[in-house]
Order: structure tokens, then C-alpha cells, then sequence
């Protein structure tokens, strides 16, 4: 993706019964202090792992980090840790280590003045979760207090404002509430018109297609929108490295379930060959 230098933010949104896996790289917490490893080469870490399917080492990485975070008192750094926890329960499904690991991350949040944008990224990444976990009220609450926090100091265009919209669509999606569902989504679509060959783009359409099948199996809308996600990730401008990798594995579910298996399939095989030569 293509972020301000301090804010990486990846999101993604397939599906009100598919795990969400929405991953941030948000904080200006990344230094690594004496004996210690930055948050970034633990995000590496921890993303080769979870290419490999060996999600409980990631999992131990992520908690052994966050407690020796905790006893040094760097609640920054926690912070980040618990953000990565959140998203990483999300993607699992594990709503009870989610909950846990909110309150505890609720309680550092009140205790941090984060500038602004740092704080609106970790409400996107919570509430998403929180609607992912049948709570999309709740949710909405923090969406709408994260782009305070983004109207602030982003511009229009930015990026981040793609995921603020792209979450809360999906948790008025889940409310049932289609027709605010896709105006959200449209948002995030005209934002990411910016960002030629960015793969969020083709979750964009992915997601849409999810809408419209929700409402009407029969909506050649839903044939539409994936045929435009497929030309996102043929894009020769596309990198096929690895957040592609995330990003086509998560959308194959989608694919199958609407009836493009060749397409799912397809997918899946790219990701695979990423993930192997890493």
C-alpha cells in the first residue's frame, strides 16, 4: 500500500460470516530499545507465520511481546501490541480473547495522549472487530469518533479515510442496513480511484458484490463487481508481494461463495506461491 511514512493500515472486509482481517501498522511507536525488537520486524515475524498457517507462534509472539511490554511499562508499545492482538482474534474468531484484549487496551488508550490519526486508526481496527463480533451498534459509535480524529489532520484523500469507510460499511451491513452500507462503500471506492493498482481496490469490489448478493443472488451486479476485482489483481501495476498475498487469499472465500470457484482457486494458488518465497 501506499501510506504516510508512520501510518500503514491494511484492512479488509469479506463477508459478515468470513473472518476479517483488518491489519494495522499504525503508531509512531516503532523504535526498538536496547535488547529490543521494533514492532515492524515483529509484524514480519508474525506475517510469515500466519502465511504458514502456524497461528498459535504467531499468537505467543504477539503475547510474549505485549507482557514484556507491560512489565517495562511501555504502554506504547503495548498498545501497538494489543492493536495487533485484536486483529489477529478478528481474523480467528476468537470473540472471548477479543473482549480481553479490548478492555486491557481500552484502559491504555485512556491513559495515552495518541495524536490524532493514530488514534482513529486503533478505533477502526477495534470497531471493526467489534462489529465482526455482533456488536456493529457499538461499532458505529467508534467509527464515527475515529473520523473525528481523521478529519482533524488527514486530507480528503487519504487513504485512511478508505478503511474508515470501508469498516463502517460493513458494520451497517451487518445492522442490515444496505442502502447507508453502500454509500460507505462507494466512499472508500472513490478514494482508492487515487491509488491505481492498489489490491484494497479489488476488496472494494469484492465487498460490494457480497452487498448485492446478500439482497439478490440474482443481481448481475454481483458478476460485475467481481469481474472488476479479478482486473484489479491482474493489474500489472499490482506488486504481488505480501499484503497481495493477504489480500487475494481473503477474497478467494469470496469468490467461491458466489459461485466463481475457477476464480477462488485461482487466488488462492497466487497467494501460495507468495507465501512460499518468503
Amino acid at each position: 500500500m501506499v501510506f504516510p511514512a508512520a501510518f500503514h493500515h491494511y484492512i479488509l472486509h469479506t463477508g459478515e460470516k468470513q473472518a476479517i482481517l483488518y491489519k494495522i501498522k499504525c503508531y509512531p511507536y516503532k523504535y526498538a530499545g536496547k535488547g529490543e525488537t521494533s514492532v515492524d520486524e515483529l509484524l514480519r515475524r508474525a506475517d510469515a507465520l500466519m502465511g504458514q498457517e502456524r497461528w498459535e507462534e504467531a499468537e505467543s509472539l504477539f503475547l510474549s511481546e505485549r507482557q514484556a511490554a507491560a512489565e517495562r511499562g511501555f504502554s506504547e508499545r503495548e498498545l501497538s501490541l494489543c492493536s495487533e492482538l485484536l486483529g489477529f482474534y478478528r481474523m480467528r474468531g476468537d470473540a472471548v480473547r477479543f473482549w480481553e484484549t479490548w478492555a486491557r487496551a481500552e484502559e491504555l488508550l485512556a491513559s495515552l495522549r495518541l495524536p490524532g490519526r493514530a488514534r482513529g486508526t486503533f478505533l477502526i481496527n477495534a470497531a471493526t472487530g467489534m462489529a465482526a463480533f455482533g456488536e456493529p451498534g457499538k461499532a458505529l459509535g467508534l467509527f464515527e469518533e475515529a473520523e473525528t480524529c481523521y478529519r482533524r489532520g488527514l486530507q480528503r484523500g487519504d487513504l485512511l479515510f478508505a478503511a474508515l469507510y470501508n469498516n463502517t460499511a460493513a458494520a451497517y451491513e451487518a445492522q442490515g442496513d444496505f442502502a447507508a452500507a453502500e454509500e460507505r462503500y462507494k466512499l472508500a471506492g472513490e478514494i482508492l480511484d487515487g491509488y491505481p493498482g492498489h489490491p484494497d481496490k479489488g476488496t472494494y469490489y469484492v465487498n460490494l458484490a457480497q452487498l448485492y448478493a446478500r439482497q439478490n443472488r440474482g443481481d448481475p451486479r454481483v458478476g460485475d463487481c467481481l469481474r472488476h476485482a479479478m482486473e484489479v489483481f491482474d493489474d500489472p501495476e499490482t506488486v504481488w508481494d505480501g499484503y497481495y498475498a493477504h489480500t487475494v487469499r481473503k477474497c478467494a472465500g469470496a469468490f467461491r461463495d458466489l459461485g466463481y470457484a475457477a476464480e477462488g482457486r485461482e487466488l488462492e494458488e497466487r497467494a501460495a506461491l507468495i507465501y512460499e518465497g518468503t
